[in-house]
C-alpha cells in the first residue's frame, strides 16, 4: 500500500470532522463566519483529495449496500431529530399545561387570575434571592406565570441579592426571598412567595386601604387569636389576606360600633347581649352597617335572636341532621352540596363544605320591601331533618322539620327597590343603593382552625365576609392551602407493594426469559 492509499481514509475522516466543525461555527456565531468558511473549505479539499487517491473505490463506496444502509441510517435519524425539533417548536409557540394533581396543586386560582386580569397599571416585580435560595426557582416559575396569565401587565426581574446588593439596599429590602411589586408609585412586599400571599400583595397595591372588621367579644364568643380546635386563629390570616384589619370590640366599653367598621363579626356568643349592646348594634344596622352571624345549634343562654328579627329570620331550635349527605360516624356533621343561587356560591358549586353541630334558619318566603332574603346553603333534601330531640337522631313526622333545611342565609336590604322592578331577574340596576348585607350561618365550628381547610369552607366564608362589604371584585375561589395527603397501607397491601418490587416482578421476568430461551434453544 502505498502513502496515497494510506492517506485516503483519513482525509474522509477528517473531511468530515471539519464540516461538523463548520456547521458549529455557523450555529454558535449566528452567521456564515470567516472560520466557518475556512473549516468549509478545508472539509472540501479533503473530500476532493479522497476522491482524487481512488475514483473508483470513491465511487463504489457511495453505491455499495454499506452506504444504501448507512445513508438510510442516517436519514431516519435526521428525520427522527427533525420531528423532535419540530414538536419543541409547537411547544415553545402554543404553550399548554396541564394539572393532573388531585387537589389542582399547580393551578392558578380564580382569585389570582381575577386579580391579574383586572390589574389597572402595568406592574413590575422584583424578586430579590440569592442564588441557594430553595424557594428561588419556584418564585420564579410563579412569576413567570402570573406575567403570561396578566396578558403583558405584569412583568418582573429576579435580583441576586449577592452578586447586586446595592439594588437591594436602594429599595430598602433587607431580607433574602423577599418580592417587591411597584405600580406607579405604590409599592408593596412580601417575604413568602406562594401564590397566597403574592396575590394578596397584589391586591394591597390596588386597595392600599384596608377595610375594617370588628369582632364583637365579652359574650364567650370564638376567638380570633386562639390556636386550638375552636379558635379562630387561621381564619383571622385568612381574613388578613383578603386585605382586611381584624380588630376586637367590646360593646360595653366602646358605646356604638366604630363608624369605620366595614362590617360587624359576631361569633356564636354563649352569653345574653345587654339591652345597650344590642341597642348598639340596631343603631349600626339602621345606619347600614354590614353583619356576619355565626350561630350554634346549642345557643346557650344567647338573645342574638333579637338581632335578626328586623329580617324575620328565626333561628330554630334543633340540630340538623342529614344521613345521605354526613360523615358516616356522625349525621350532624353535614357535607354542603346544595348552595342557594347568589354571587357568594356562584364558583362553589362544584365544591362541598362541611358544617358540623349545624342550627337551622326560618327565611321568611315573602319579604318585606326592598328585603331580599334567600338560602346560601342547604341540606341535601327531604330525607334530611331538624332534630328537636337531640338525645336521639331519628326523625318523628309532625315533630321534627323535614328537609331540606336552610344552613346559611343572605341578606339584603337596598333603600330605593322602585329601581329593581323593571329590571329582569337575576340582574341588579346599576342605580341599587345597599343600607345592609348580612350572612348568617347556622354553624360556628365550620371555619374553627380545622374544619376552616375543609372543602369550601374557607372559600364561602370569604365571599361572604367581600359581599357583606361590598367588594364583590374579591368573591372566587381562592389560592388552595396545602394539603397533607398521606398514604397508610394495612400489613396486607405493604407486603404487596413489597414482594411486588422485590419477589413477583424479577421472579416473572425470569420466567419469561426461561420461556424465551426454550424457545430458541
Amino acid at each position: 500500500m502505498n502513502l496515497l492509499d494510506r492517506l485516503r481514509a483519513p482525509s474522509a475522516v477528517l473531511g468530515a470532522v471539519t464540516l461538523l466543525v463548520a456547521l458549529a461555527l455557523f450555529l454558535v456565531a449566528g452567521e456564515f463566519s470567516v472560520p466557518s468558511r475556512i473549516a468549509l473549505a478545508t472539509a472540501v479539499l479533503l473530500f476532493g483529495l479522497y476522491v482524487a487517491i481512488d475514483p473508483e473505490k470513491a465511487l463504489k463506496s457511495v453505491t455499495g449496500r454499506e452506504w444504501v444502509y448507512g445513508s438510510n441510517t442516517v436519514l431516519l435519524s435526521t428525520a427522527f431529530i427533525g420531528i423532535l425539533v419540530l414538536v419543541n417548536v409547537v411547544a415553545v409557540r402554543f404553550h399548554q399545561r396541564w394539572d393532573l394533581t388531585a387537589q389542582g396543586d399547580f393551578s392558578m386560582s380564580e382569585a389570582t387570575l381575577k386579580t391579574l386580569r383586572d390589574l389597572p397599571q402595568p406592574v413590575h416585580a422584583k424578586a430579590f434571592f440569592s442564588a441557594g435560595l430553595s424557594d428561588r426557582q419556584k418564585t420564579e416559575d410563579l412569576l413567570k406565570e402570573y406575567e403570561q396569565r396578566s396578558g403583558g401587565k405584569l412583568n418582573w426581574e429576579m435580583i441576586d441579592t449577592f452578586q447586586q446588593p446595592s439594588l437591594a439596599d436602594l429599595e430598602k429590602i433587607n431580607v433574602d426571598g423577599t418580592v417587591l411589586f411597584t405600580m406607579g408609585d405604590r409599592r408593596q412586599i412580601t417575604i413568602t412567595s406562594d401564590e397566597a400571599h403574592l396575590t394578596t400583595a397584589l391586591l394591597k397595591l390596588i386597595t392600599p386601604s384596608q377595610l375594617k372588621v370588628y369582632f364583637l367579644t365579652g359574650h364567650g364568643e370564638r376567638e380570633l387569636d386562639k390556636f386550638d380546635d375552636r379558635g379562630y386563629s387561621d381564619l383571622k390570616t385568612q381574613i388578613q389576606q383578603d386585605n382586611y384589619q381584624v380588630d376586637p370590640l367590646n360593646l360595653l366599653a366602646a358605646g356604638d360600633v366604630p363608624t369605620d367598621a366595614a362590617a360587624l363579626f359576631i361569633a356564636a356568643p354563649k352569653s345574653p347581649l345587654r339591652p345597650e349592646e344590642l341597642a348598639a348594634i340596631n343603631r349600626f344596622l339602621d345606619a347600614k352597617g354590614k353583619l356576619i352571624l355565626l350561630v350554634d345549634a346549642i345557643p346557650g343562654t344567647s338573645n342574638i335572636q333579637e338581632i335578626l328579627t328586623r329580617w324575620d329570620v328565626i333561628i330554630e331550635d334543633g340540630v340538623v341532621v342529614d344521613p345521605p349527605s354526613a360523615f358516616p360516624q356522625d349525621p350532624t356533621v353535614l357535607i354542603i352540596q346544595q348552595y342557594g343561587r347568589h354571587i357568594i356560591s356562584r364558583d362553589l358549586s362544584t365544591t362541598a363544605a362541611v358544617f358540623p353541630s349545624t342550627a337551622g334558619l326560618d327565611i321568611p318566603g315573602d319579604a318585606a320591601g326592598g328585603v331580599d332574603v334567600r338560602s346560601l346553603a342547604l341540606t341535601s333534601g327531604n330525607r334530611s331533618w331538624l332534630e328537636t330531640n337531640r338525645n336521639q337522631l331519628q326523625y318523628d313526622v309532625g315533630v321534627d322539620i323535614q328537609g331540606p333545611v336552610v344552613v346559611a342565609a343572605a341578606i339584603e336590604v337596598i333603600s330605593n327597590p322602585e329601581v329593581q322592578q323593571d329590571v329582569p331577574p337575576g340582574f341588579e340596576s346599576t342605580l341599587k343603593r345597599v343600607k345592609n348585607r348580612a350572612v348568617i350561618f347556622g354553624s360556628s365550628e365550620f371555619v374553627a382552625n380545622g374544619p376552616l381547610k375543609l372543602g369550601a369552607n374557607r372559600d364561602l366564608f370569604l365571599n361572604s365576609l367581600n359581599w357583606v362589604t361590598e367588594t364583590d371584585q374579591l368573591i372566587s375561589t381562592r389560592p388552595r392551602i396545602p394539603e397533607n395527603r398521606p398514604l397508610f397501607l394495612n400489613p396486607v397491601q405493604s407486603n404487596f407493594v413489597f414482594f411486588s418490587g422485590t419477589v413477583f416482578l424479577p421472579v416473572i421476568l425470569l420466567g419469561i426469559g426461561g420461556v424465551v430461551w426454550w424457545m430458541r434453544r
